[in-house]
């Protein structure tokens, strides 16, 4: 019987590449190139279009010079960039981060959704498993806490931010 070893020396590995296009039509550019890929036969495995860094999407592929042919023709994407980015740089992207971790307790918050859409509340307490914030809102006539999605505030003034000006 002989040794059967998984990894073919002969199979090409994907690399991944960066892509600059117009910034806020990162998601559109990736939909372009991933039909034009599937028209073309074009491997691409998967493309990353992160809303934390604008004017940029990642294309996982094997061919650099036919990706580069492709994004020529796509209208939002501007040009390839040099060299491939090993994946240690961009996991973070590839990991969910939480709505509620940028909250702390004590910021100053603005109702985004909701019925309190518009109002302004303090953070009284943060569950971040359930990735929920009980806030009190300033117009209230009797302060009432109410529970709200992380999703559905804007922080607008950081306790820390209020430390630092009593203190001066």
């Amino acid at each position: 019987m002989q040794n059967m070893d998984f990894e073919d020396s002969n199979e090409e590995k994907t690399k991944i590449f960066s892509v600059k296009t117009q910034v806020g039509k990162e998601q559109n550019a990736a939909d372009v190139v991933n039909s034009r890929a599937e028209k073309s036969d074009l491997q691409i495995p998967s493309i990353l279009a992160t809303p934390e860094l604008r004017g940029y999407i990642f294309l996982e592929g094997y061919d650099k010079e036919r990706i580069k042919d492709m994004i020529k023709t796509v209208s939002y994407a501007r040009n390839m960039l040099d060299g491939d980015i090993p994946l240690d740089q961009i996991e973070h992207f590839l990991v969910p981060t939480s709505a509620v971790a940028k909250i702390a307790e004590g910021d100053v918050v603005e109702m985004v959704a909701g019925p309190f859409r518009g109002e302004t509340a303090k953070v009284t307490h943060i569950d971040d498993t359930k990735e929920e914030i009980t806030v009190e809102l300033f117009e209230s006539v009797v302060p009432i806490p109410i529970t709200v999605r992380g999703e559905q505030v804007r922080v607008i003034k950081r306790k820390e931010e209020e430390n630092e000006k009593e203190e001066e």
